[in-house]
């Protein structure tokens, strides 16, 4: 079988279209791989140039099969409608399909739900043996006949990921998009940067995050929430893939919290990284999984950089998020990776322009993040509601969302002040937070001295801004806090002195 697999992710570190791959050249078929990165602005869609030279690269496809996230979406349904001109079958997966099933099979017609490596390797096979797909489980079909929908039941995960081969990273079968042209993949596309999965699940489930539906399809599939590769495992592939890429300079590892391993399985990691890998490397981890002894090893074996989830105030990330974590979590935390400041650098991820926070969220998470050790970097994430998810859900029940625009999903990512006028709640608040962005120190917070907060947050100018929305209005029409001018803000400031006065009187 010929097979062409499509990828909409903004940037070419799909792994999960890589297993994909993997498991369909180790059942005998020839794969090629087209990774769609481009812009991070979800309005733009793909010209007509391009959708016809991907439409050139399937022709000879017995079987396609494209994925997205929920930003990527319209642009997944904009390659779906080009190429089903081929009169070939199209399968349509990733975690968008997961959550969103009704919607992908309006577009459709196979649509794959949950883990796809058995279930696509069963399609293939049903599809080169003309055998009916009606049966397959994972998959939904919308009947060639009656047009009728068929939904299959998931099938059992996969418990033993070491079971799958490695990542396919076969690039001389692969194609990028780069600057309006399909071209062959190069090893300077990935930057000098794997990110590694090196397990699957999340123990948390929280209410914003696609993991809580995950939980809930899977419930009696499976023997364990979290399942791991094993440390041999993860190694040996990454050896590989440091014989194959001799530009690569560290791998990124992506699972939702790394520190959630075993004391003895990070051990034991770390000791083979640091024999046989030797490189630098970066990680996810956990408020209430990290400790001295798990923070000593991974930094002994090469770790640089640690992300750490905040998220929420105390009450939001109960309450709202159901994330059962509290600030004291967050502060010994980082009082642990503070200890190794020199060595490693660490980021926060919070998430702000939430309808569902108080004002007084907003600030105790701001006086949270006053409280951690300094130097840290400030991740501010504006909340997406995703489809599907319990927060999708409740918002739409209760009228936030009105139309599909209100779940912010389709804007740009990085364009901050989009997300903080759509939610318009808290907007001076969320304000604040978003300039919080950036390099944290004992005297600076991102774009603002430390000393400017607190007056900022003082509880008479709170009240007055909250009240009167104006002039954060007027500071948001002028300065975009995106990441693309964010370092030209600063050599704006004397143009925006008078609005920016505004707040400040």
């Amino acid at each position: 079988m010929q097979i062409t697999l499509i990828s909409t992710a903004t940037f070419p570190s799909d792994q999960g279209i890589r297993t994909i791959s993997s498991v369909l050249k180790k059942a005998g078929h020839e794969v090629k791989i087209i990774f769609l990165a481009y812009s991070e602005d979800y309005s733009k869609f793909y010209p007509e140039s391009v959708l016809n030279q991907i439409q050139d690269l399937s022709k000879d496809s017995d079987l396609i099969g494209i994925n997205s996230f929920a930003s990527t979406a319209p642009r997944a349904i904009q390659v779906i409608d080009k190429l089903k001109q081929l009169n070939k079958p199209i399968v349509w997966g990733g975690i968008h399909a997961t959550i969103s099933p009704e919607k992908c099979i309006e577009y459709c017609d196979i649509v794959c739900v949950g883990e796809g490596e058995q279930a696509i390797v069963e399609l293939a096979k049903a599809i080169e043996n003309k055998r009916t797909i009606n049966k397959i489980k994972n998959l939904w079909v919308k009947d060639s006949k009656t047009r009728r929908i068929i939904k299959n039941p998931v099938r059992d995960l996969i418990d033993e990921l070491d079971s799958l081969p490695f990542v396919d990273y076969d690039i001389q079968d692969h194609y990028i998009l780069n600057k309006g042209k399909l071209i062959k993949f190069r090893e300077s596309d990935l930057n000098g940067e794997i990110f590694f999965l090196t397990g699957r699940g999340c123990p948390y489930g929280c209410d914003y995050c696609s993991n809580d539906l995950l939980n809930k399809l899977y419930e009696g599939k499976r023997k364990k929430i979290l399942r791991w590769h094993s440390p041999e495992y993860i190694i040996d592939c990454i050896i590989d893939l440091k014989k194959r890429f001799s530009s690569l300079s560290y791998f990124d590892i992506r699972d939702d919290t790394f520190s959630w391993r075993s004391l003895e399985q990070i051990m034991e990691f770390c000791r083979l990284y640091k024999e046989k890998v030797n490189m630098r490397f970066k990680c996810l981890g956990d408020p209430k999984t990290v400790s001295d002894e798990k923070i000593r090893l991974l930094v002994e074996a090469g770790c640089t950089d640690i992300i750490i989830g905040i998220q929420g105030s105390e009450r939001v990330n109960k309450e709202i998020y159901h994330r059962n974590q509290t600030d004291n979590d967050v502060l010994n935390a980082s009082k642990i990776i503070n200890q190794y400041k020199d060595k490693l650098a660490v980021m926060y991820d919070v998430i702000t322009t939430n309808p569902y926070e108080k004002p007084e969220d907003i600030i105790n998470l701001i006086r949270l993040l006053q409280k951690i050790p300094k130097p840290y970097f400030l991740s501010v994430n504006n909340l997406v509601f995703f489809t599907s998810t319990p927060l999708y859900c409740k918002a739409k029940a209760e009228g936030i969302i009105q139309k599909e625009e209100d779940s912010a999903a389709n804007l740009n990512y990085w364009d901050r002040s989009a997300h903080i006028r759509l939610k318009k709640k808290n907007m001076y608040l969320n304000l604040i937070l978003n300039l919080m962005r950036g390099v944290i120190t004992e005297s600076r917070y991102g774009l603002m001295p430390n000393f400017l907060i607190n007056y900022l947050l003082d509880e008479k100018r709170v009240q007055r801004n909250l009240k009167n929305q104006i002039p954060t209005k007027i500071v948001l029409s002028f300065v975009s806090i995106s990441d693309t001018i964010r370092e030209k803000i600063a050599k704006l400031t004397n143009i925006f002195r008078r609005p920016i006065a505004i707040l400040l009187k």
